[in-house]
């Protein structure tokens, strides 16, 4: 769907390679501009990480500070639809690739900036991961148990939300310039990335009801969405919003007189908890599922990734894609977007550091002796 499309990665670890990675399943020629040394970090921190987000991306080395490496980026620049960057707030300003330069050569350029906290404000220099993010977001003081500390989520959940965020930006403005003609800058934080997906707590607190970790509707107050542990240790979820599949759940179970409590809150609703926990505690999940899966009634077990990963469904709509890269076997998560004549990704491993340095500049019209002018002006190394 994005064939055509050339994009300039300056991001590297997880939150800008996660948006590319997924405009480069769509079809995007997503070019990683990385420094000479070690390149994108993520390389070294976790060789099958990086070949997951960077597949199919070409990587062209360019020394940034130098010279000859900041004008040899704003010719590629000139050639291309849009350029990603994930630095500190005035580092590309700095650099002299910041969006002012490079729409200077390219007034249809979309610039995307993806940041901490944003370009602006009182906390823009402030350095952060996923961890502080979700911290100053309320989404870890909401991530729990009633009563408990708070829990570190097993996901990255500011990285990819931001990474989701910024690719529907970038294809938007892309549609954008399709119309009006334009470029387009945008400014992506994680910080109202992570507040975007606090839609239905913030809708609760903004109205006027306010609940701490564990105590709302759907994060564990509720006693129809709520996870049950089994006899075996393992759990089950019930995930019974409607009506009609809460009454079906407590029919099976015997349980009649729990149904005006699906959405009992206080001590009412801690006693429907505590009954059915001891229920499910004379079971095991798998038996468990045997009375209540077929029944659909938005019940599932709780799995392990592997088995998650395993799984028929999982099987059946190719969650795993696997393929030969490098004389090597690479299994990797596919794309979620399917649909009608769209081409999967291929599972292969991330480019090598510079691998596509030639190539790159070659297609926009480089002669060999260029290239080589600009390599003797150290612009792609150290």
């Amino acid at each position: 769907m994005l064939e055509g499309v050339k994009i300039l990665d300056l991001s590297m670890n997880l939150p800008g390679p996660y948006c590319t990675m997924l405009l480069s399943d769509l079809g995007a020629d997503v070019i990683k501009i990385e420094e000479p040394r070690i390149g994108d970090q993520a390389r070294v921190l976790n060789e099958p990480f990086f070949d997951q987000l960077n597949r199919g991306k070409r990587s062209v080395k360019l020394n940034l500070k130098n010279t000859a490496g900041r004008q040899a980026f704003l010719e590629l620049a000139r050639h291309s639809d849009a350029v990603l960057e994930s630095f500190r707030p005035g580092v590309v300003e700095r650099l002299g690739v910041d969006y002012r330069a490079v729409s200077a050569v390219n007034p249809r350029i979309i610039y995307c900036s993806i940041s901490g906290f944003g370009q602006d404000g009182p906390m823009r220099d402030v350095p952060c991961h996923d961890l502080n993010i979700i911290s100053m977001t309320g989404i870890q003081h909401m991530t729990g148990v009633r009563g408990g500390p708070p829990v570190m989520p097993s996901v990255l959940i500011a990285d990819t939300a931001t990474g989701t965020l910024a690719a529907l930006a970038i294809v938007a403005a892309l549609w954008q310039r399709t119309v009006k003609n334009r470029g387009q800058y945008l400014d992506l934080s994680m910080y109202e990335s992570c507040f975007s997906w606090q839609h239905i707590h913030a809708a609760f607190l903004l109205s006027g009801f306010e609940y701490g970790a564990g105590e709302g509707m759907l994060s564990g107050a509720a006693p129809c969405y709520n996870l049950y542990r089994a006899a075996d240790g393992r759990y089950v979820s019930i995930g019974a919003v409607e009506p009609h599949f809460w009454a079906g759940i407590c029919k099976l179970l015997n349980k009649e007189h729990l149904i005006d409590k699906q959405f009992s809150s206080g001590e009412e609703a801690e006693r429907a908890r505590e009954e059915l926990q001891d229920l499910f505690l004379t079971r095991t999940s798998a038996q468990w599922m045997e009375i209540l899966g077929p029944a659909g009634l938005c019940v599932a077990p709780v799995l392990t990734l592997r088995e998650s990963l395993d799984h028929p469904q999982a099987r059946h709509r190719e969650v795993i894609i696997t393929g030969e890269s490098n004389g090597a076997t690479v299994s990797q998560l596919n794309s979620p977007i399917k649909g009608t004549g769209l081409d999967r990704p291929e599972a292969r491993k991330g480019p090598a550091l510079g691998e596509h340095n030639a190539e790159v500049f070659r297609e926009i019209g480089m002669s060999e002796e260029e290239i080589d002018t600009l390599k003797k002006k150290g612009a792609f190394s150290t």
